[in-house]
């Protein structure tokens, strides 16, 4: 049978608790009647130091000697010796010796005076001696006092069942060199009592503590389980390449941090197989683009070779016609301005060219500088005036004064383009309009608009082409090449503005608009 983590987790968690338990009770058995007793011969010490410091013959001796038993929980009693103890004496049980002492402090219910006399009588054998006393071990409290620990219990004097006493004896001589007595005890019932008690209640604790423990690790093993159980089902829906399914991260741990692993996982796998199938199509479409800019290019080349055809012919047969010997000067000089003219067209044609390649490729250097876009399209507007004239145009300005920075130079072929297209293109009232508007974005749109009669709706973005040409009977009438929108398109793109054309009422406006952070 599989093995669960959550099982796992009742396990190791019973057994941490069980062994807890089994330590504590070890423990207990082990060390508590040691450490028990040690820090009651430490409270008998340190009271005795406060004791030792309360005169003899202080009035309020047992006021302060009650504050001391009551603070440390002992007795204490204070005896002087009366008489000498000779040094033959010998004292094998516990007897009653009449005027041993005189107790200034304390009473006979604690220590029975039988065991008193037996505790004096054995220090004063064995004072000069130094040796352990009968009773107990010396400690040090002071170098005027002889201090003993005292280990007295029913087994040691046969007194009671049961009961045990811890002492401290002390020793030291007044003014008159009598020897004075301080003996502290603590009562206690048999420890190993207390230590069976502790034992049981530390298993009745533990029992309990285990239930509640068993109900806890069950709703947070739930918790712990439950993430590691749905990062496992997105990870197997992952790898059936269903990359919908993700882990709901709610917390801030390892757990949270591989379930956010596996939704990086997912997103990237898809992301990747994504865009693996984006590369086979853009690798399609690119066989198609390429297939796409043969054919313009084939198309370029026969445009380009038609456009050239025409001037080269008249240029080649009016050369030949110039050789005949019977040709009068003015007819030669007719000839030879055929000639020029062509080749001034062939010129422009090239240098179109030129320049629509240096923009596309980007050797073309922009120069940007602030003017005033009023001035720009005066300026321009005056270049066609003589035209405007001959061709009976009327010219309509709606110009929003506004401060630009931009390339100059480029606009004004732009501008100058729109118009000589407006020009060549205008029709029934004969009017052009120049219009310039300011948007809410403080961005400027400059429109050139001409009556006359519109563009079909087909090829709207064809005109941008070059050699395109929409009227081709009209554009070889006024000698054009086809080339001024595709100028107009690489210039305008190159700097980054948006352009366009649309049909009106009566006639055809085109438009580009300078942004406002080129101002």
């Amino acid at each position: 049978m599989k093995s669960t983590i959550r099982s796992k987790l009742f396990l190791l968690t019973y057994s941490i608790i069980l062994g807890f338990i089994v330590g504590l009770i070890i423990l207990n058995n082990t060390f508590l009647r040691n450490y028990y007793i040690n820090n009651r011969e430490t409270a008998l010490v340190d009271a005795f130091i406060e004791v030792k410091d309360v005169g003899l013959n202080d009035g309020n001796l047992p006021n302060k000697m009650l504050e001391i038993e009551s603070r440390y929980n002992l007795n204490f009693q204070i005896l002087v010796q009366n008489m000498t103890i000779p040094s033959d004496v010998q004292i094998e049980a516990f007897v009653e010796i009449p005027n041993l002492y005189t107790r200034i402090y304390g009473n006979d219910i604690t220590i029975p005076n039988q065991i008193l006399a037996r505790i004096i009588v054995d220090y004063n054998l064995n004072e000069n001696q130094d040796k352990r006393l009968g009773f107990g071990d010396r400690v040090k409290v002071g170098d005027d006092y002889d201090a003993y620990l005292l280990g007295m219990n029913s087994e040691v004097y046969n007194y009671q069942d049961n009961y045990q006493m811890l002492g401290l004896f002390v020793a030291t001589e007044n003014d008159a060199g009598q020897n004075v007595f301080y003996i502290g005890t603590i009562t206690f019932s048999s420890i190993q009592d207390s230590i069976r008690i502790f034992n049981s209640f530390t298993i009745l604790i533990g029992f309990i503590f285990m239930i509640m423990a068993g109900l806890i690790m069950y709703f947070l093993s739930y918790r712990f389980t439950n993430p590691i159980i749905e990062i496992n089902r997105v990870a197997d829906e992952i790898s059936k390449l269903d990359f919908s399914h993700r882990v709901i991260v709610t917390s801030d741990d390892e757990i949270g941090d591989l379930g956010y692993s596996i939704n990086k996982m997912s997103m990237q796998l898809e992301k990747s197989i994504k865009e693996l199938q984006l590369s086979n199509d853009k690798l399609a479409k690119e066989i198609l683009y390429k297939n796409k800019i043969d054919q313009m290019r084939k198309e370029f080349v026969a445009n380009a070779s038609h456009e050239l055809k025409t001037p080269l012919a008249l240029i080649m047969g009016y050369g030949e016609a110039l050789k005949l010997p019977d040709l009068d000067i003015e007819t030669k000089k007719d000839y030879l301005d055929i000639i020029l003219d062509e080749t001034n067209k062939m010129n422009a044609l090239v240098m179109e060219l030129l320049n629509i390649s240096q923009i596309e490729s980007g050797k073309k250097e922009f120069v940007y500088k602030e003017f005033s876009i009023k001035n720009f399209v005066e300026e321009t507007s005056k270049l066609f005036a003589l035209i405007f004239k001959e061709k009976n145009i009327e010219l309509e300005l709606d110009i929003e004064e506004a401060v630009v920075k931009s390339d100059f130079d480029q606009l004004q072929s732009v501008l100058s383009n729109y118009i000589s297209n407006a020009i060549n293109h205008i029709d029934g009232k004969r009017k052009i309009k120049i219009t310039t508007k300011i948007e809410v974005d403080q961005s400027v749109i400059v429109e050139v608009g001409n009556t006359g009669q519109t563009i079909p709706d087909t090829e709207m973005l064809s005109i941008w082409d070059s050699f395109y040409k929409v009227d081709k009977a009209r554009t070889r009438a006024y000698g054009g090449q086809g080339l001024g929108l595709s100028i107009v398109k690489s210039i305008l793109e190159t700097l980054g503005y948006d352009y366009g054309v649309r049909n009106d009422e009566d006639g055809v406006t085109f438009f580009f608009k300078i942004y406002k952070q080129e101002f």
